[in-house]
């Protein structure tokens, strides 16, 4: 009988030992399947700015092999609007946000966050990106995308904030001094906004864009020479880059080199067919050089992609008067006022 209870004993005791050591295990291996998730994920951030064509390629393998890896969509989304494919990018999003309906932990609550960004859903965003942050206080990408959401729906301050805590949790963050330098410089706190700009450069030297950005800063703060050379090194790193090429123009019409600015403007509005300044500042050129002709169908253009382009009113009225077409600059005039009356 002793032996018996002997007997009973161990086998309770190897149960419990063996119930422990399964726990043991499966804890185990949920622990590496998340240090593997995380560096996964922190190897696809990496890329996005690396690789961006390295990163779709890899994500795009992911997705062969689990279509339901909504956080691979997110970063492929991300990676597609890098190298200018935004169609690709939106669809990505889309499918995301598909499969995030019930997001579990802080990674799924910011691509829920990032897809709703990306398709202007700002109320839902920013309740997600929030929950992100709630749950992983250090989520630089959290706050980043935040800051985006904020943004996109005109709330400077707070964006600035968010951008302001990404920077503070990855200093090499140079999105986020990309952006808080764009709203720096709708604040007009134009020497923050260089310090930013400038800081990009240095992370990333071949961001075209932020070259220009930085140029038409300097230009506001009328340090023309450093101005000219952003544009210039922005075109030069993206000779397709048609806001570069609008802004030098514009640049050089008030330097009243009217046949370069007639130049670039010309190449910016090759590369992007539907911007009415463009259009207005190429008449300008023209009015200058008294080709009254070719401005007149210059605003006409710029008008006809901004009804409300008051400036393009005005400038075509000059024209046709300096045509002796008092008539239609008087209509034109009259148009232009009409539409300062509205409100903004």
């Amino acid at each position: 009988m002793k032996k018996l209870l002997v007997s009973k004993n161990m086998q309770l005791g190897l149960s419990c030992l063996l119930v422990v050591a399964t726990f043991i295990l499966q804890a185990n291996i949920s622990v590496s399947a998340q240090s593997s998730g995380q560096q996964t994920r922190n190897r696809w951030e990496k890329l996005v700015y690396e690789d961006a064509k390295a990163l779709i390629q890899e994500t795009t393998l992911e997705l062969a092999k689990n279509p339901q890896n909504a956080v691979a969509l997110r970063m492929r989304s991300s990676a597609f609007y890098r190298i200018s494919e935004p169609e690709k990018g939106k669809a990505d999003a889309v499918a995301a946000l598909a499969l995030l309906k019930n997001p579990v932990n802080a990674e799924e609550f910011e691509a829920k966050c990032y897809a709703e960004r990306r398709l202007e859903k700002y109320d839902e965003a920013l309740l997600d990106c929030t929950k992100a942050i709630e749950l992983d206080s250090k989520y630089a990408w959290a706050y980043y995308n935040r800051g985006s959401v904020n943004e996109g729906k005109k709330r400077y301050e707070q964006a600035a904030a968010d951008y302001t805590k990404a920077i503070e949790l990855n200093p090499n963050y140079f999105d986020a001094y990309a952006r808080r330098g764009y709203i720096y410089s709708l604040n007009k706190e134009h020497t923050k906004a260089i310090a930013d700009y400038t800081k990009v450069i240095e992370l990333d030297p071949k961001s075209a864009s932020v070259y220009s950005a930085r140029g038409y800063v300097y230009y506001y703060e009328k340090e023309y020479e450093l101005a000219f050379a952003d544009f210039s090194k922005a075109i030069e790193l993206d000779p397709k880059y048609a806001l570069a090429y609008f802004y030098r123009g514009s640049a050089y019409n008030n330097k009243k080199e009217y046949d370069k600015a007639i130049a670039d403007l010309t190449k910016s509005i090759e590369l992007d067919t539907k911007n009415a300044l463009a259009y207005n500042a190429r008449g300008f050129a023209y009015s200058y050089k008294k080709e009254y002709n070719s401005a007149i169908a210059d605003y006409t253009r710029s008008i006809e992609l901004d009804p409300k382009h008051v400036l393009a009113y005005y400038n075509r009225a000059y024209a046709y008067e300096a045509k002796g077409e008092k008539i239609l600059a008087d209509k034109d005039r009259q148009k232009a006022k009409e539409l300062e009356g509205q409100p903004k």
